[in-house]
């Protein structure tokens, strides 16, 4: 059996991450403003906003109910590829004989012994694991 592989137009997952505004205390407010009466800061630097970055949680999750919406409800195969630096290794050749989507979606993947739902795994992957995205390609029989 030979498979090929097709892009059908289905997202790849990715964490996201949001970047949420720190607001000063007021503790460092007042050292800012020591600092700048002393001559030691410049008044610009001072009101210069900070950043970090977050999970975005929801973000993600909606991301993966999108891939979920874009699997074929039909009978078909699925390769997940995962991307880091321009390097794509495929993890995983899902089969189906019913349907695509729902197994995809009720399946779970055992790691380090816990079983994990796909969304749960596909965090994993790219949050925990270090791994830039995970591409979903369609498999076609021949």
């Amino acid at each position: 059996m030979t498979l090929r592989l097709v892009d059908g137009g289905i997202p790849a997952f990715e964490w996201k991450m949001k970047r949420f505004e720190i607001p000063y205390t007021e503790e460092e407010m007042i050292e800012l403003k020591n600092k700048i009466e002393e001559g030691l800061l410049d008044e610009k630097k001072a009101s210069k906003k900070r950043y970090e970055m977050k999970n975005d949680t929801k973000s993600s999750f909606e991301l993966y109910r999108k891939i979920l919406q874009k699997l074929p409800g039909a009978p078909g195969n699925l390769v997940l590829a995962a991307t880091t630096a321009n390097l794509m290794t495929i993890i995983e050749v899902f089969k189906s004989d019913l349907d695509l989507r729902e197994e995809f979606k009720n399946s779970t993947k055992k790691i380090d012994g816990i079983e994990l739902d796909r969304y749960q795994w596909l965090k994993k992957l790219t949050y925990e694991n270090g791994i830039d995205s995970i591409r979903f390609l369609i498999g076609r029989s021949y």
